[in-house]
């Protein structure tokens, strides 16, 4: 599962923490392993793109760290309180909705959360293909057990809507707009989606699955060209490579802080921040819910995270759907 093993990450702490630094052979006495069993942990960090270098007395340091959804590294600096400590890494999986629903449907606790370097069936809204390749973004999925209605449900995507707005505006510096109900723009392309999935019966919420995809590094050519024209990444949009373990630990404590002040306060402490940010509000769209449309002047979200449109002269709420510029038509 995770993508090194225990004693690859009693190595990486026991490098970070030890102070004066050790050799290889005080590293493998404290460890108990032998020579040969460290060297080829060195191998295999090596493999994964840690670079290490050994001083003249013989001190090991940790010269560089990669670029990848490591648990000891997403931990590393993690200053959430229930957000990520409970981890869950994979090279690849199918979905890490999927598999976070698995995990909710075991008793997994609040904050549990499953990253993943590469997805190969990630999935957006309305059972559409979220492009997933490995090594550009941030494929996540949180475990949430909010004491709320099951219709309230729509504000814990704005909740994390808001969170990646945030962490962009303080990381990068960036303006984020927002698309009711799920999606981050930057220069009007998509760099985020937002999926929410839940269990639940009459009046009872059991569990809230929140998957976010991020775009970070990818350039514009690792698009599939129908979609190219609509989706940027944090590197497209910078000009500069983007630290995606910074990025994510960052945003992980944006979204529980978000998330607290939700569970605490509901929506409206939150909804002056998102109105600010929406790219709906005062224009006219179309709405989309299975066989349904509809059209008509975009007015507010109201405190149940709904969208309110003025269509043929009544104002209607609507909590889903897929909302579409009528520009964009």
């Amino acid at each position: 599962m995770s993508v090194i093993d225990p004693l690859a990450d009693d190595v990486i702490h026991h490098l970070r923490t030890t102070d004066p630094p050790p050799s290889e052979s005080q590293l493998a006495d404290t460890l108990s392993v032998t020579r040969a069993r460290l060297a080829r942990i060195f191998d295999e960090l090596t493999v994964l793109g840690y670079v290490f270098e050994t001083t003249r007395n013989g001190a090991v340091h940790i010269a560089h760290t990669p670029d990848r959804m490591i648990d000891t590294e997403i931990v590393n600096g993690l200053r959430t309180r229930t957000f990520g400590r409970t981890l869950h890494c994979y090279r690849q999986v199918g979905s890490t909705n999927i598999t976070a629903i698995e995990l909710a449907e075991s008793g997994a606790p609040e904050g549990t959360v499953v990253v993943a370097e590469e997805q190969t069936r990630g999935r957006g809204r309305l059972g559409r293909n979220w492009h997933s390749s490995p090594g550009l973004g941030i494929w996540s999925s949180v475990v949430l057990r909010p004491n709320i209605a099951p219709d309230a449900v729509t504000g814990i995507s704005i909740v994390a809507a808001l969170a990646f707005a945030e962490t962009v505006d303080n990381q990068l510096g960036l303006d984020v707009q927002l698309k009711w109900p799920n999606d981050g723009l930057i220069d009007n392309r998509k760099v985020c989606g937002i999926l929410v999935e839940l269990s639940a019966e009459v009046g009872r919420l059991h569990y809230a699955v929140c998957g976010t995809g991020i775009n970070v590094a990818h350039k514009e050519t690792d698009f599939p060209a129908e979609i190219r024209p609509q989706a940027s990444s944090l590197t497209i949009a910078t000009g500069r490579p983007v630290d995606r373990l910074a990025f994510y630990r960052q945003s992980l404590f944006d979204f529980e802080e978000l998330y607290q002040t939700f569970m605490r306060d509901g929506l409206a402490p939150l909804l002056p921040i998102y109105r600010a940010r929406s790219i709906l509000l005062g224009q006219t769209v179309t709405v989309t819910q299975g066989e349904t449309h509809t059209t008509g002047l975009a007015e507010e979200i109201d405190e149940c995270g709904r969208l309110i449109v003025r269509s043929a002269g009544q104002r209607v709420a609507l909590n889903s759907g897929e909302a579409t510029l009528r520009a964009d038509m």
